[in-house]
């Protein structure tokens, strides 16, 4: 199963990091908001209206999304996988472990939370909010192996975490 997962990575990276160097500075900007601040950001906002305004919905929808990516900083430390050899997570700030992708898992989490109180308080923008939403869950990840800062398993292990949060807020009743 490794070898197999491990051949699975190098596929997607030799695709990926062969995508043109001028757009670098694109997937920086993307790969920063998918920092914690934004995601983190997102679900304390929509957590502190639901407190402030005193409804459940937006109480648990935020308090969902930051469970989710605290399991995500967890799952991390239990399975203790290395991250890619690269001078991106050489000059890391931070020094964590690769799998799942606390960005993969925050951006879907959170960004997808935002799409559905958009869509649940705007109904006429719906479409638009989880276009631009899972466009934003995209290319994040995207930017995460274009770095060099992830391997394509520790998106898709991001995208399971950050999948299961959304799943359990998309049920919360309104």
């Amino acid at each position: 199963m490794r070898k197999r997962i491990r051949s699975f990575d190098k596929s997607i990276d030799r695709l990926v990091c062969n995508l043109p160097r001028y757009i670098r500075p694109l997937m920086l900007l993307f790969t920063l908001i998918g920092q914690p601040p934004f995601t983190v950001g997102a679900a304390a906002i929509v957590l502190g209206y639901g407190m402030a305004q005193e409804k459940p919905f937006y109480l648990y929808a935020g308090l969902i999304a930051l469970v989710t990516i605290i399991i995500s900083s967890i799952l991390k430390i239990i399975l203790h996988r290395t991250r890619p050899v690269s001078e991106y997570v050489d000059k890391m700030f931070f020094k964590t472990f690769s799998f799942p992708s606390g960005h993969a898992a925050g951006a879907l989490v959170s960004y997808g939370m935002a799409a559905y109180v958009i869509s649940f308080r705007w109904p006429e923008l719906t479409t638009i909010s989880w276009a631009l939403a899972l466009s934003f869950v995209f290319f994040i990840s995207l930017s995460r192996i274009y770095l060099r800062a992830h391997y394509a398993s520790d998106i898709i292990g991001g995208w399971i975490v950050g999948g299961i949060g959304l799943l359990l807020l998309l049920s919360l009743p309104k």
